[in-house]
């Protein structure tokens, strides 16, 4: 016996003339938001879920306040953290490699600690966030002034919420 395959239309059409079949089981669809391309460095389809890659937050040298516009990049970022309620998001600070280890570890986690607060202050939860730091070594080797600005800037990293 050859298989049949039916459209939903085909199926719906079988069901309306009194065709006795096996029950079709419809799952719920899958919930979606609106993401903002502007903020959005990559995404992942997976079986079960997109894998958002946000765009890093970059910095002027020796500050903690951002040039790039943050308005809608962190709406969107506050968007995905509501609708993921089981996601945490860590908002990782880094500078580049002049300066001592001290005070670029210091400079690092005020970027880091005010992307969180100004996460939320567009209404994300603590309970999401968590701040860290990386810190570039100067390992002897010389970055060009184009490489360095490139490692002034938080990163997003969206985990699994830990229980």
């Amino acid at each position: 016996m050859r298989p049949i395959n039916l459209s939903l239309a085909g199926v719906v059409l079988l069901a309306l003339t009194g065709c006795q079949s096996a029950p079709v089981t419809v799952s719920e669809p899958i919930k979606t938001f609106s993401i903002s391309p502007e903020c959005i460095e990559y995404t992942l389809q997976t079986d079960d879920e997109m894998i958002v890659g946000f765009r890093p937050v970059y910095f002027e040298l020796n500050s903690d306040k951002s040039y790039s516009k943050l308005d809608a990049h962190m709406s969107c970022v506050a968007t995905y953290l509501a609708n993921h309620v089981d996601k945490e998001l860590n908002i990782q600070g880094l500078t580049d490699d002049k300066g001592t280890i001290k005070y670029n570890k210091a400079l690092a986690q005020r970027r880091a600690d005010g992307i969180v607060e100004y996460l939320v202050s567009l209404g994300a939860s603590y309970d999401q966030l968590v701040s860290s730091t990386k810190i570039i070594e100067d390992n002897g080797v010389k970055l060009t002034s184009s490489e360095r600005s490139k490692t002034r800037r938080v990163d997003f990293i969206i985990t699994d919420k830990s229980s």
